[in-house]
């Protein structure tokens, strides 16, 4: 189900203005893809300041609490993508005695949950894809 013909995020009162301001600077320069950025991204990420980039491009609650702040932003194939990847790399890291493996899918998943976000509401777009 697409709600891209019906749904206004600047009129949405349950987005708080963070999520409108990350929104707008999506609509207008695109968002980065899983492997680079586009130019218009990259020429409007160097233009901002340092609380702008963070805004943007991290969201620290996705950091702390990942699967659990995914489902209750309503991205449940996100979280069950991710908590199959988190298995993985748990033993993956018991088994190779790599233990920062897990601080980084959490680093991955605090980049791209504005980005999913948006694909989610804006775009009505919800897949397996990271």
């Amino acid at each position: 189900m697409s709600n891209i013909n019906t749904y206004d995020y600047k009129s949405d009162h349950s987005l708080s203005d963070k999520w409108k301001y990350r929104f707008a600077f999506y609509e207008k320069n695109g968002y980065p893809s899983f492997w680079g950025m586009s130019p218009a991204w990259k020429n409007a990420y160097k233009e901002m300041t340092f609380g702008q980039k963070i805004k943007v491009s991290f969201n620290f609650f996705a950091w702390f609490f990942s699967i659990i702040y995914l489902l209750i932003l309503g991205l449940w194939k996100k979280a069950l993508l991710v908590l199959v990847i988190n298995i993985v790399v748990i033993v993956v890291a018991v088994i190779f005695n790599i233990g920062f493996l897990g601080y980084m899918v959490n680093a991955i998943i605090a980049c791209r949950a504005n980005i999913w976000y948006y694909d989610l509401k804006v775009k009505g777009k919800q897949d397996w894809s990271l």
